[in-house]
């Protein structure tokens, strides 16, 4: 029996936005309590439930993300999205789903160690990791783990690699003020428009000197002024900055800061840096990734992508790692025509039945 398929069904019906997932945790909620767990909600949409083996045990927790994206489906399954203009398109509804079966199977069963598993609200904008995350902690934590779906890997197959895996990922809001004036008497005003024209022409330089070309600095959206004929006294910029380093992601963001401000002194304007939604690189344990290759058939030939992941916030607790789950060839992830293929879900609920019930002590110590 695939119950693993039953819950995506149903998840894979009812999708919602980062932060809006009432009806989802509510869903999972009442899950684990059918389990038999004593689930708790994290805030409005956040939920965990322990496995307790014994109070003096350490820990590991299993985490999976909950939210969707505001993408029309149009798919003809017979289990579509039924929240208009939102669906599951990155495979969270299966990541919840395989981890609730994991977690029927598990209850009363007695472990090397205690498992949380976390069931994360607003993955898509990283924005939930840092609201839950001083909440969900344990004492004696060792290890964390994460899987996703991921197209274009054999299907069935888990993969994952030595060190960073995802990129980390932070929105920029770069704002300039200056003064306004008639295009005729330019000279009266400051411009903001100028300044912010020249800010994302630097932006491949300041790749180039701060990480060696090595990261992404993309700008997506310039707004600037309302007229034709007056000098833009306001400019926004906002774009992503992808690294797969703490290092170069600190010197990028301390060279932007720096050429924002000499931008501003060249057109008296007065720059406003911003950062939201930050996370850093999802950084692999290496003895974690060598013992999933030695004894769990996972293959450590992962290609790192620019995406981000706020999975890494975990990391700054304990050792962490995230796998990929082969998909094979299906659409992308964050395409209207995504699903998950209902035969990967068992592969999935067994890869974490095997993490869930490994002794991972002797390897962490």
């Amino acid at each position: 029996m695939n119950l693993a398929f039953d819950y995506y069904k149903t998840l894979h019906q009812m999708p919602e936005l980062s932060e809006k997932e009432y009806q989802t945790s509510q869903y999972i909620f009442d899950t684990l309590s059918g389990f038999g767990y004593c689930p708790v909600m994290l805030g409005d949409t956040g939920v965990y439930a322990d496995l307790i083996s014994s109070d003096n045990l350490p820990w590991i927790i299993l985490r999976a993300d909950i939210d969707a994206l505001p993408i029309c489906e149009e798919n003809q399954l017979p289990y579509c999205s039924q929240n208009s203009g939102v669906m599951h398109a990155c495979g969270h509804d299966a990541h919840t789903a395989m981890l609730l079966e994991v977690a029927s199977i598990l209850k009363d069963k007695k472990l090397a160690h205690n498992i949380r598993f976390v069931f994360q609200p607003a993955e898509e904008t990283t924005t939930g990791a840092a609201k839950i995350i001083d909440k969900i902690i344990p004492n004696n934590l060792i290890a964390c783990f994460a899987m996703h779906v991921w197209p274009e890997v054999p299907f069935g197959q888990a993969v994952t690699k030595h060190g960073a895996l995802m990129a980390s990922s932070d929105f920029l809001k770069l704002k300039f003020y200056g003064k306004s004036s008639h295009c005729s008497t330019q000279e009266k005003g400051n411009n903001a428009l100028l300044s912010a024209v020249d800010m994302v022409s630097a932006f491949p330089d300041i790749n180039k000197n701060a990480t060696n070309n090595k990261a992404l600095l993309f700008c997506g959206s310039i707004h600037s002024g309302n007229l034709h004929n007056i000098v833009p006294d306001y400019s926004e910029i906002y774009g992503t900055i992808r690294t797969y380093s703490v290092e170069h992601r600190e010197n990028i963001k301390a060279l932007i800061q720096k050429t924002a401000f000499d931008i501003a002194k060249k057109y008296g304007t007065r720059p406003d840096i911003a950062y939201d939604g930050g996370c850093p690189p999802v950084y692999n344990s290496e003895k974690i990734v060598d013992t999933l290759v030695k004894d769990f058939a996972v293959q450590d030939n992962a290609t790192a992508t620019l995406a981000g992941e706020d999975f890494a916030l975990y990391g700054e607790y304990a050792p962490l790692c995230m796998l990929w789950l082969g998909l094979g060839d299906t659409p992308p992830l964050h395409n209207e025509k995504f699903y998950v293929p209902q035969e990967i879900l068992p592969i999935g609920v067994e890869l974490w039945h095997k993490i869930a019930t490994f002794d991972w002590s002797d390897v962490l110590k």
